[in-house]
């Protein structure tokens, strides 16, 4: 996606507009500049930091990849690194963005498509007062889409989970749940590998020394970001423990299918013990059993081993082993 500045305006209309001296002159305070520059190259985003006037070690971090989320104070203007995460086909990585909060601006920068800013474009889908807001705000609304990104993601764990529990207490099932456990179990630690680090960044957001924020009407909601960022990561422990608890269920039923199957062959081997004693017992005594009995011995031979089985059973239903 190349650089696109779009411009929200409480005075008129929204609209895209072209990065220029122009553009940035005119700006004034009910006026919000957002430039969003993806995919880019080094020369791309040199000559972006060098229109907004960026410091070169700004330019310089926005040019790492990789970074731990953090928060950088330039003075007149901050910057901040979060992580977010792509979702492709049940395959998870990891997404850097980063902001650049000047007076009436906000520069985005991310290598890959960054699925909630896309959510929140998409949902401004008229005429907004956004314009209204200063940077700080807007920053604010992003971030908070940020952490929604990683309650949706949540929100799929606890569903996967729901379905493996169902399944795993169905008599039978024909899935690998111990496999899918392992991928889930491989899915959440990433997640709280990656949202974890954001605590130190939100808390340093939400702190009344950080002057540029703390001047702002947004200063309060920086705070209750801070709150609900908490609040994802303890969602993170939480989906954690159901899948524990998940491989609780998948070991109980697979015991106590065990246990039918053990129940089964005991009593099968019960069953026939008798009758291998009758006929091993018959032919000891007997030379041709069947020739010098006729077949009366065979059938007292072969009722008594039914009967004994059948008194088996029976025994076994009313003390309700079966």
């Amino acid at each position: 996606m190349p650089t696109r500045a779009f411009l929200y305006d409480a005075t008129a209309t929204d609209h895209s507009v072209s990065l220029d001296a122009q553009t940035m002159t005119a700006l004034h305070d009910r006026q919000l500049l957002w430039v969003d520059v993806g995919e880019y190259s080094e020369d791309e985003l040199r000559q972006v930091g060098a229109f907004l006037k960026l410091n070169r070690e700004s330019v310089y971090n926005l040019l790492q990849s990789e970074r731990r989320p953090r928060l950088d104070n330039y003075g007149d203007y901050f910057q901040l690194t979060v992580s977010t995460i792509q979702d492709e086909d049940g395959k998870y990585s990891l997404v850097q963005l980063q902001f650049v909060v000047l007076p009436n601006c906000i520069l985005t920068v991310h290598k890959q498509s960054v699925a909630f800013l896309e959510s929140f474009d998409q949902r401004v889908k008229a005429d907004s007062q956004l314009g209204e807001l200063d940077a700080p705000a807007f920053l604010a609304a992003l971030l908070d889409w940020h952490i929604t990104s990683y309650f949706r993601i949540i929100e799929q764990f606890e569903a996967a989970v729901d379905k493996i529990d169902a399944h795993a207490l169905r008599a039978r099932h024909t899935r690998d749940l111990l496999t899918e456990l392992a991928k889930l179990r491989q899915r959440v630690g990433f997640v709280r590998q990656m949202l974890t680090p954001h605590r130190e960044v939100y808390a340093a957001l939400a702190r009344p020394d950080f002057q540029m924020l703390s001047i702002s009407d947004s200063a309060a909601h920086y705070s209750l970001l801070n709150d609900r960022l908490n609040r994802a990561i303890d969602a993170v422990e939480n989906a954690r423990e159901l899948l524990v608890s998940s491989f609780d269920i998948f070991t109980t039923q697979t015991t106590l299918r065990t246990n039918e199957v053990m129940k089964v062959l005991t009593l099968a081997s019960f069953i026939w013990f008798p009758a291998s004693v009758i006929v091993s017992i018959a032919a000891m005594l007997l030379r041709t059993p069947v020739d010098a009995l006729h077949t009366r011995g065979f059938w007292v031979m072969t009722f008594a081993i039914v009967g004994i089985g059948i008194f088996t059973l029976a025994a076994a239903r009313l003390r309700r082993w079966i």
